[in-house]
């Protein structure tokens, strides 16, 4: 009965050494957890900066793209202007131009009349009495 008694003993304090190496397992799985807890919650933090952050990229990634539309159109709006300018220019021209070379045409006509006019006034002065001879 005493060997059992010892066994008893024996087999408690097994039981004891076994309770108190749980015990000391336990205290640190919670000191993990509450790390784990504390990593969990700072890496929501994290990507809940994170995702503000994308959202706001996004919103001006957005905002730019608008800018950059409207300022395409604007550009083509002007393009397309200047482009007819150009073209109301060219017509201009071409009509000017038109216009010059046909005032250049009526002046060498004129030039010519008024050379031939020159050589009949010349030739009736000639035939009046009175007129020097050459």
């Amino acid at each position: 009965m005493l060997e059992d008694l010892d066994s008893l003993a024996a087999r408690i304090g097994q039981l004891v050494q076994y309770t108190r190496q749980l015990h000391s397992d336990r205290t640190q799985l919670q000191a993990r957890i509450i790390g784990l807890e504390q990593e969990r919650n700072a890496l929501r933090e994290q990507l809940k900066r994170q995702e503000a952050e994308y959202s706001a990229l996004a919103e001006n990634s957005a905002n730019h793209q608008a800018r950059v539309d409207i300022l395409r159109a604007e550009a083509d709006s002007i393009r397309v202007a200047l482009e007819g300018e150009v073209e109301r220019c060219k017509a201009e021209y071409e009509a000017l131009r038109r216009q010059y070379a046909a005032c250049q045409a009526d002046t060498s006509r004129l030039r010519a009349a008024a050379g031939q006019a020159q050589l009949q006034i010349d030739s009736i002065l000639m035939r009046l009495p009175g007129a020097p001879e050459q």
